[in-house]
């Protein structure tokens, strides 16, 4: 007969919620494994990683303190122009400049960086935990110890203040080994020695090419020598450039003039000192700053004094001589006394403002924002002049003249008094004693790290570790090519699918078991009857009493795909379950070349078997032997691996053996090999008439064309396979909960 597959069924692109979840389930076991080792992981990251702190400080840049005698102008100028008026915004580019970092640089030698070597990841961590020992009195020899013992495994410390290298070398690292004792050797970077010295004593020697290098250090404590350091001198730039990125200048709220240095970095103490350092470095160049400007603009004002003094004394005695020639004085009445007033004003602005733009035009080129807006203001004061003017042209002469020879006494003598008390504010400023900065709050220790948060990096492992678990049980599932569903098997093969049976993890663990300690396998429906996998097995006995009513044969061939599907499990506990009934049930392994029912038995022995039988070296009488205790259930092992097996199930004699087993066994069981591997099994069915044909299919396993090749290779002998049993099926391989997905929820057990 001919095998038509049916049709396939379009997949559909909907998203199975239940299926979803039952893949899920199936693997919640890799997915608490993959948050396990996440959260180990990042215990093992908090241990290893050095703790981070943050150390800042405070300070207040005032603006009570104008640079310049004219810095209310120059307020109202950054407000025409639409400029900050934040006097912190220019300063804290300062903070950050290579003149205050590179002063801090050069205080505290940092581009000369000396610190001990220690193991690769876990060397920190473990010698941070063990306690600082007395440091060793008695010095080693270089080559001691192994290569492990020359990282610090134990507190260890070192200060170099001096460390002369040729430039070539600068940033290069160079091993400094202690020897305990207060001595040490340094090992250029190729690796050769240099010099040899004493703690607190100069040390100088010279690379392999003659270069001078110099050596001082202060310091140096190890517990265990030999104890390798590195010591390196970095170039200055590249130290402040390297400082200066990791310094972090900001503004607290907008235009307060509150600025937080801050700064982080495994060593609270010393990012302390840093901080501070760089603090008072910046308010002493602020002082210094202020100093200078301060000289500049007394500069400006001392030419400026005595041209103005003269200007006053010119104008008190225009004023004068003019009184005195009219004979007798003139009074200003009172529309004239506020013109003069308002011609004072404007006379005072136009001064200042003159001055400023002489003070810019020192600092600024001629198209400076600033400039171009004093120049608008001036612009606009010489307008409101011209209108004042006019009204002032409608006095008596008389009024006219006395008004603005007393404007010009007022506008001078005013303009000389204010700058001769701004000259003397610039004097005390130019003796360096105050700036426009002060420190609000120097840096102090942290207590508590900022990173890592062991809170947070517990979270993140558990979330990532569950990502990750959800990801590979979803991946798994993905790349499984076998079919998952029993449906899809009555639908594209048109066979039944008599029995489900459910992955028995008990079975498992113990099969493991009585492997290792040579064992007999158990028979699941023997001993762990209650088990769920065994109830479905039940089902196949009750499904295989009908199926031999509509043949009318008691031999039942059992095969499958490929290996490892399942049959000698499928065979054995069904010959025992078959056994129960009362009937007598003889289970026959033909898979002569990797049977395995023989692992049921005691001993595990395969011989002798079938293939003895056939060969007529062994009686059918001396080769079977009982599965466990009960009589009526018999086994007949493979025997002896045979050169040629399909031959000898092709001989007369199998046929024989069938024939015989027939008439004395109420049901036969044939574990055949599998259909796709050899042609064994299309020779045993060929070999019987009227055998009942099973093929176990492995949930997850068999892709669909796997399964289609098998049938077609029965049905080419005109041979027909009754049904499938769907073996290992798990709650991961469920489409649907109702039907198979209940296995899991119903536990079968026997009443007492």
């Amino acid at each position: 007969m001919s095998y038509e597959p049916r049709t396939e069924e379009a997949p559909s692109d909907e998203i199975d919620l239940v299926r979803l979840w039952a893949i899920l389930s199936a693997g919640k076991w890799k997915i608490a494994a993959c948050v396990l080792a996440a959260i180990v992981l990042a215990v093992f990251y908090l241990w290893a990683t050095l703790p981070t702190y943050s150390a800042n400080a405070l300070l207040q840049v005032e603006t009570n303190q104008p640079a310049s005698p004219l810095q209310g102008l120059t307020s109202q100028l950054g407000q025409i122009t639409g400029q900050s008026t934040s006097i912190a915004a220019p300063e804290m580019q300062i903070m950050k400049s290579r003149s205050v970092i590179g002063q801090t640089v050069r205080d505290l030698g940092l581009d000369i960086v000396a610190k001990p070597d220690y193991f690769p990841v876990i060397g920190h961590a473990i010698a941070k935990s063990r306690k600082p020992t007395k440091a060793s009195a008695a010095a080693v020899p270089a080559s001691q110890g192994f290569w492990f013992s020359h990282y610090a495994w134990q507190p260890a410390h070192i200060k170099v203040t001096r460390f002369d290298v040729p430039h070539a070398l600068l940033g290069k690292p160079f091993d400094l080994r202690a020897l305990g004792d207060g001595q040490y050797v340094l090992y250029g970077p190729e690796g050769s020695k240099i010099l040899k010295g004493q703690v607190g004593k100069a040390a100088s020697g010279h690379t392999p090419d003659g270069q001078a290098v110099g050596l001082f250090v202060q310091t140096l404590h190890v517990a265990a020598p030999p104890t390798d350091f590195t010591v390196t001198h970095n170039a200055w730039l590249s130290t402040v450039n390297g400082l200066s990125k990791k310094l972090s200048v900001s503004e607290r709220g907008k235009d307060t003039g509150i600025v937080q240095i801050a700064l982080q970095g495994h060593d609270r103490h010393h990012i302390t000192q840093l901080v501070n350092a760089i603090a008072n470095n910046y308010l002493q160049q602020n002082v210094e700053a202020q100093s200078e400007q301060a000289k500049k603009s007394l500069d400006f004002l001392n030419k400026q004094l005595p041209k103005l003094k003269s200007d006053v004394q010119t104008a008190e005695r225009k004023l004068a001589n003019y009184q005195q020639s009219n004979g007798q004085p003139v009074d200003l009445n009172e529309a004239a006394q506020s013109l003069l007033k308002q011609g004072v004003d404007l006379q005072n602005q136009q001064s200042k403002l003159k001055m400023k733009l002489a003070e810019l035009r020192q600092t600024y080129t001629g198209k400076h924002p600033a400039l171009e807006a004093a120049r608008d203001q001036m612009a606009q004061l010489k307008q409101q002049e011209k209108q004042l003017q006019k009204k002032i042209n409608k006095l008596p002469d008389a009024e006219k003249a006395i008004l603005r020879l007393k404007r010009n006494v007022k506008v001078k003598t005013q303009l000389y008094t204010t700058l001769l008390d701004r000259a003397q504010q610039l004097r005390v400023m130019k003796a360096g004693t105050v700036g426009n900065v002060r420190i609000v709050d120097p840096a102090v220790p942290p207590v508590k790290p900022v990173a890592p948060s062991k809170k947070l990096a517990l979270i993140l492992a558990v979330l990532l570790g569950g990502i990750v678990g959800v990801g590979l049980v979803l991946l798994q599932a993905a790349l499984r090519r076998g079919i998952n569903d029993p449906s899809e098997i009555e639908n594209q093969l048109g066979l039944p699918v008599y029995a489900v049976v459910p992955f028995s993890n008990w079975l498992e663990r113990r099969a493991r078991r009585a492997e290792r300690q040579g064992l007999p396998t158990p028979v699941l429906a023997r001993d762990h009857g209650d088990d769920v996998s065994v109830e479905a097995l039940r089902s196949l006995r009750t499904s295989l009493y009908f199926a031999q009513m509509e043949s009318g044969s008691n031999v039942i061939l059992i095969t499958g795909p490929a290996p490892g599907v399942g049959k000698s499990f499928i065979s054995a506990n069904l010959s025992w379950l078959l056994g129960d009934t009362g009937q007598r049930v003889i289970v026959v392994d033909a898979d002569m070349r990797k049977g395995r029912l023989h692992a049921f038995t005691e001993g595990r022995q395969r011989e002798p078997g079938l293939s003895q039988v056939l060969t007529g070296q062994v009686k059918f009488e001396d080769a079977v032997r009982n599965i466990g205790e009960q009589d009526n259930v018999q086994l007949l092992t493979s025997g002896q691996i045979p050169p040629n097996p399909s031959e000898l199930l092709m001989r007369q004699s199998f046929g024989e053996l069938i024939e015989r087993l027939k008439q004395e066994y109420d049901l036969v069981i044939i574990d055949a090999p599998p259909i796709l591997a050899v042609t064994d099994a299309a020779v045993i069915a060929a070999a019987t008439p009227g055998i009942v044909t099973f093929m176990v299919a492995r949930a997850g396993v068999h892709p669909m064309a796997e399964l289609e090749e098998s049938v077609k290779r029965f049905s080419r002998q005109d041979r027909k396979i009754a049904g499938v049993v769907f073996n290992a099926y798990r709650q991961s391989h469920a489409k649907s909960a109702g039907v198979y997905g209940g296995y899991y929820e119903y536990e079968y057990k026997a009443s007492s």
